[in-house]
């Protein structure tokens, strides 16, 4: 491909681009077609009533220079006069309606702001584990922001103060034409190359807006990891290092921030000089015009409104385009993201067993987050109604994923896992996790009271139920001395509780939720002996019953599990109860087992 065309192949592409945000915002915009047909019509209304206010102002003007008298009735009136009334009766029609176009575009942007913003962020709750997973919340959480309050500007700064302005250009343009043909020319020229200038310009420098966006996207990125993990930070009298690479991110983007706005300063310099430009032309071509008798007074000062009725909006979009340009490359980022597919909830012909047990199978199972990254090989085995089954292997042997697969986070990208029966890519998902309650290693708490936190779901529990599980949960012991009890507010993530007081919440949260699967993540890993003493009973109670997994890496745990599966690079490597496995020569839980307790 030659140079030439490369540029202008490169030229097409960054006009596209420089219109896709466009695109966008109106889809958000036309949402609300119903009042944004009324705003339209206020806004027709509005330019006629505006449009009509500096002609009628300078016949009034010139009546004044030149007096006469016209006949209404059976009155003689000054022509004056009647212009006057005329000017009030069109400027008190235009400033009622303007009145009505702003309260109604009021609630019309903020509408549209609190649709996007809920639409947005309730998007990410549906997007798969895997997007969460791979993608720092920071930056996502600053990008829907950014777009948020971009989309907010679109409409507050284009729909609301320029639409009705820009309507008001063509009712302006008619006048000055009606009134001097040569002016109106020189005026129409000024405005054609006005739109020259921004349409050859803006495009050139939307490809560093998109990267300045990205560096500011990335340091917020940073700034909330290290706040959202400020307990690591100064454990390991981090303060310092994070300031430095907040300094570094911000910076960056700072530069490319003041590089843009270089381009900026020079695109509404240029706007101005033709602003400038023409009214200049005008004024010393009014001069000569009124000096020949064919243009008055009045009708100059009317053109010079005209003029600026014409070129405002123009002006107000050039000092405002890099808002609007930001909110339109903000809008355009965040569209990557809440276009991506959700997790499919119902798949078509889903499927929710009218009895459920809790029978679980993986048949021939292989996976992998990435293509040529397998995690599980061939991995096969059942875990009947009730059973206790233990899943014991180094870090990264694929235990995790093991049991993500079983929630229907993750599906095989080959074999298939099988809930009482049903693949789980047939259950519908919302059913299916609703079966299953999960104890993890690391308890998630919100920043909210106790029993907020015990009753969390979309089932409704009593007063009675939730005392009863934290009863049964050993949970009763510590809340009961909180000077709140029950209403005692746990702190940003749980942090007002200690790791075995999350613990036995997260079991009474199980015991609430009564599922037939009961999913343990090494539970007891970081509790002191007495702590752990009160929790492993509390999960003894949970277990019975159903259908419970359990990945330990204190082997001491899994000791009465019904099968234990040991895992190794992704494969069942060892299979069996804890007597069977003992029993096998140089075996790997045998090994395991025997370093745990100190025979070797």
């Amino acid at each position: 491909m030659s140079e030439e065309k490369q540029t202008t192949t490169k030229r097409h592409k960054e006009k596209k681009d420089a219109f896709k945000g466009w695109g966008i915002a109106w889809r958000y915009i036309s949402a609300n077609r119903k009042e944004l047909k009324v705003l339209v019509w206020l806004g027709v209304f509005s330019a006629l009533a505006n449009g009509s206010v500096p002609y009628v102002a300078g016949k009034f003007f010139d009546a004044i220079v030149e007096p006469s008298m016209i006949i209404l009735g059976d009155l003689d009136v000054a022509l004056w006069v009647a212009l006057l009334f005329v000017w009030g009766v069109f400027q008190v029609i235009a400033l009622t309606i303007d009145w009505v176009w702003d309260v109604r575009n009021e609630k019309f942007g903020s509408a549209i702001f609190v649709d996007y913003k809920s639409e947005a962020f309730s998007r990410l709750l549906l997007l798969p584990t895997e997007f969460h997973k791979g993608r720092k919340m920071g930056e996502v959480m600053e990008g829907i922001n950014r777009a948020g309050n971009g989309l907010y500007s679109i409409v507050s700064r284009v729909v609301v103060d320029l639409a009705p302005k820009f309507l008001s250009i063509a009712v302006g343009l008619g006048f000055t034409f009606y009134m001097n043909i040569h002016l109106a020319v020189v005026l129409l020229v000024g405005v054609v190359l006005y739109v020259f200038v921004l349409v050859r310009t803006v495009p050139r420098a939307v490809p560093l807006q998109r990267k300045t966006h990205k560096a500011w996207q990335k340091a917020y990125g940073v700034i909330h990891e290290a706040t959202g993990n400020i307990a690591m930070v100064k454990q390991f009298a981090a303060e310092f290092f994070e300031k430095a690479k907040i300094q570094k991110k911000l910076g960056y983007a700072n530069s490319l921030g003041l590089t843009l706005e270089r381009i900026w300063t020079n695109i509404r310099f240029s706007s101005r000089a033709i602003v400038f430009g023409v009214q200049l032309i005008i004024f010393i071509l009014s001069v000569f015009a009124i000096q020949a008798g064919t243009m008055t007074l009045g009708e100059l000062l009317a053109f010079n409104a005209y003029s600026a009725m014409v070129f405002g909006p123009f002006v107000i979009l050039g000092q405002n385009w890099q808002t609007l340009q930001n909110g339109l490359v903000a809008l355009e980022g965040a569209e990557i993201i809440l276009t991506l597919p959700s997790e499919e909830y119902e798949p078509k012909g889903s499927i929710v067993p009218k009895m459920t047990h809790g029978a679980i199978e993986f048949k021939n199972v292989s996976f992998g987050y990435k293509k040529g990254n397998q995690v599980l090989h061939g991995v096969n085995f059942t875990a009947e109604p009730g059973q206790m089954v233990a899943l014991v292997g180094e870090s990264g042997a694929g235990k995790s994923t093991l049991i993500d697969l079983i929630s229907a986070y993750y599906f095989p990208t080959k074999g298939e896992v099988f809930v009482d029966g049903v693949s789980t890519s047939n259950w519908n998902l919302s059913a299916l996790r609703g079966m299953i309650a999960i104890v993890p290693q690391e308890v998630s708490l919100f920043h909210d009271t106790i029993e907020k936190n015990l009753a969390y779901g979309p089932k409704s529990h009593t007063k009675a139920a939730l005392v009863r599980a934290a009863h049964e949960a050993h949970a009763d012991v510590f809340i009961d001395k909180f000077p709140k009890k029950y209403e005692q507010v746990v702190g940003e993530r749980g942090v007002k509780l200690s790791v075995g007081q999350k613990q036995r919440i997260a079991i009474a949260r199980a015991i609430l939720r009564n599922p037939k699967i009961l999913i343990l993540d090494e539970p007891t890993s970081a509790l002191d002996s007495e702590t752990e003493k009160f929790v492993t009973e509390a999960l003894d109670r949970v277990m019975v019953g159903r259908t419970t997994f359990v990945i330990a890496h204190r082997l001491s745990t899994v000791r009465r599990a019904d099968k234990i599966l040991v895992l190794e690079g992704g494969k069942i490597i060892e299979y069996g109860t804890h007597d069977e496995l003992m029993a096998i020569e140089n075996g790997n839980y045998r090994h395991r087992y025997e370093l745990h307790v100190g025979l070797v």
